[in-house]
């Protein structure tokens, strides 16, 4: 079984690794493509780093057009000389969908995980994933139901969080600062992060604030925090997690992992205007874009968009949150319904399995 998979920042990476390495353990198959040192770690072999891959906005992408032209191209070429039974494409839509349709024009096999967020904005993409994607393996229950809706094969694998993270952080007295991976989110919220966080560490209310450096950046973006006797860098979100009373978080997947974890957080989320103005005409469909309080089906953290993304309007919403404070109960408990819809443990293990049956191979019966 030969695989040719493509993710391309550090969250895919770590989603990819997770199945790949189901697929290379339980199911002896030989992954090739473009990660990171998680899929590499996983069994895969690397042909092109993702270092430089991450890009977030509007202006940022047609910026670097040119640049994905030839990584696309490089890609289609080690994809023909590997001569895989399939393609497994891992979030990244943008490059991914592309990719996808190519690699169906060319007779490959194309499973695709961790969903595009359609259901949100860019529905007229669905016409793309039914002709080109022959799989869409999801970690969200909802996101199966909006597939299966509109007559395109998915598989619910649901979400490998809840084998990383399988109980709450201890807690203390800390406040965790998870401002991204991506050199633009952290460039933008990390400052206002300690801005809020050293205004709370003077008036006593948190001992010091936790921030998680990604492995991604150089250490020249968090040059600011080093700099403050409060703050603290840390390796991931779950060590800045690990003695928080409560958390800023950027949106994305963080959200769940402090959700999981039983800390209360307030996301907060800056882009460019023009990649705010566009992403406001663009999306549909949800209120807001902590997923978290997608997945709970209800406010489980307040969220501060671009503008309100200031440190005192932070600090207003944190303060409740904190051990003793009026909303910190209410909040606690809607946490705890984001275990329940994330699915059952094993969802990387059910990923691999189903695409192993899906290219002919025998797989436990429990898993799929």
């Amino acid at each position: 079984m030969r695989i040719f998979a493509v993710a391309g920042e550090p969250s895919g990476d770590l989603r990819a690794a997770e199945v790949v390495t189901h697929l290379v353990g339980a199911h002896g198959a030989t992954i090739s493509g473009m990660g990171g040192r998680h899929m590499a770690s996983a069994g895969a072999e690397i042909i092109h780093d993702i270092s430089g891959c991450a890009v977030m906005g509007f202006g940022e992408v047609l910026g670097s057009l040119a640049r994905f032209a030839r990584l696309e191209k490089a890609l289609r070429a080690a994809c023909l000389a590997f001569r895989p039974d399939a393609v497994l494409l891992v979030d990244y839509p943008g490059f991914n969908l592309r990719f996808a349709a190519w690699a169906s024009r060319a007779g490959f096999r194309v499973f695709y995980y961790v969903s595009p967020q359609l259901w949100a904005w860019g529905g007229w993409r669905l016409s793309k994933v039914a002709r080109h994607v022959d799989l869409m393996i999801t970690l969200f229950s909802f996101e199966a139901d909006f597939y299966a809706g509109r007559g395109i094969r998915v598989f619910w694998a649901g979400h490998p969080l809840v084998d990383a993270v399988k109980d709450t952080s201890p807690g203390g007295n800390r406040l965790a600062l998870l401002p991204g991976s991506r050199a633009q989110e952290v460039s933008r919220l990390l400052p206002v992060m300690l801005s809020c966080a050293g205004s709370l560490w003077r008036q006593g209310l948190v001992e010091g604030a936790d921030i998680a450096v990604s492995d991604a950046l150089d250490r020249r973006f968090y040059r600011e925090a080093e700099s403050e006797p409060f703050a603290r860098l840390v390796d991931g979100t779950g060590p800045a997690l690990e003695n928080a009373a409560a958390a800023l978080v950027c949106s994305g997947t963080a959200t769940l992992e402090a959700a999981l974890r039983m800390i209360p957080f307030v996301v907060m989320y800056r882009t460019s205007p023009a990649t705010y103005a566009a992403a406001r005409l663009l999306v549909r469909g949800v209120d807001g874009i902590c997923l978290a309080n997608i997945v709970a089906g209800r406010r489980v953290a307040p969220e501060l968009l671009q503008g309100r993304a200031t440190a005192p309007l932070a600090e207003t919403e944190l303060v409740p949150l904190l051990p003793g404070g009026r909303a910190r109960s209410a909040a606690l408990e809607a946490m705890g319904r984001v275990r329940s819809a994330l699915g059952p443990p094993g969802g990387a293990a059910r990923a691999a399995a189903r695409i192993a049956l899906e290219l002919g191979g025998k797989v436990d019966p429990c898993l799929i």
